[in-house]
């Protein structure tokens, strides 16, 4: 180093150095005393606490913990019949650090699901997705249509997805289909249903008006099922097939 050599002062060091004088001397005095090894930085976390707890109540604590395995509670409680005053917190933080701590077992617990098997038509899931981009400044709406058995799909573009757009795609979709539809599943979406927007408002709510696309389910005899508000996953087969496309 040139200080060490004496080709620089420490004074003159300082001016151009961008640590103070302080540390040069205190850098200066550890490289003299311990080499290199010296100017390794080391932690400034205290050593010690004026409130920490002193070591001789420490080995009670654990001496106890070892007898008798009680919990922090009862150990409290016990230390203060020999006038040992600590909170529990304390007590548990001081068996908790030498490792002396219950290790309980989490039984995992195995499901078993039983997958009824579905025939072609038995089930079929419908949504509608916007086109995520602008075709010519115009927006576009894909609605699609996959059947749960056979994974068979079908999907078509409309520049809307109003209730006459939802009633023509499940039209269209019974003419190609290669088989019966016996049930729909959709959202709760105001194009397939007033379920959750039009029954409350109704002039008679227990004998509301039904959606038009309800009617052409009742008049071509197919079920409707709806999923629970906020539930997308329950029409999980179509939603990721929205996400592939």
């Amino acid at each position: 180093m040139p200080i060490i050599s004496s080709e620089i002062r420490l004074v003159d060091m300082a001016k151009v150095c961008p640590y103070g004088k302080r540390s040069l001397e205190r850098w200066l005095a550890e490289y003299r005393k311990r080499g290199e090894t010296g100017l390794e930085p080391k932690s400034t976390r205290p050593k010690t606490h004026p409130k920490e707890t002193p070591i001789r109540i420490k080995e009670r604590v654990i001496d106890l913990r070892e007898k008798t395995k009680k919990c922090a509670l009862k150990l409290k409680w016990q230390l203060e019949k020999e006038n040992i005053f600590l909170h529990k917190n304390t007590v548990h933080k001081i068996i908790k650090t030498e490792g002396l701590t219950r290790k309980y077992r989490i039984r995992k617990l195995k499901y078993k699901y039983i997958k009824v098997p579905l025939s072609k038509g038995e089930l079929v899931e419908m949504d509608v997705k916007y086109v995520p981009d602008l075709v010519g400044n115009k927006q576009y709406y894909q609605f699609t249509a996959i059947d749960c058995a056979s994974r068979w799909r079908y999907l078509k573009i409309y520049e809307n997805y109003s209730n006459s757009d939802s009633v023509s795609f499940l039209e269209e979709l019974t003419k190609v289909a290669p088989f019966r539809i016996r049930a729909i599943k959709t959202d709760n979406g105001s194009n397939f249903t007033n379920r959750y927007t039009g029954y409350l408002k109704s002039s008679d709510p227990m004998n509301p008006r039904l959606h038009d696309f309800d009617l052409l389910c009742q008049s071509l005899n197919i079920i409707h099922y709806l999923i629970d508000p906020g539930k997308p996953a329950q029409n999980g087969k179509v939603e990721r097939s929205h996400r592939e496309d």
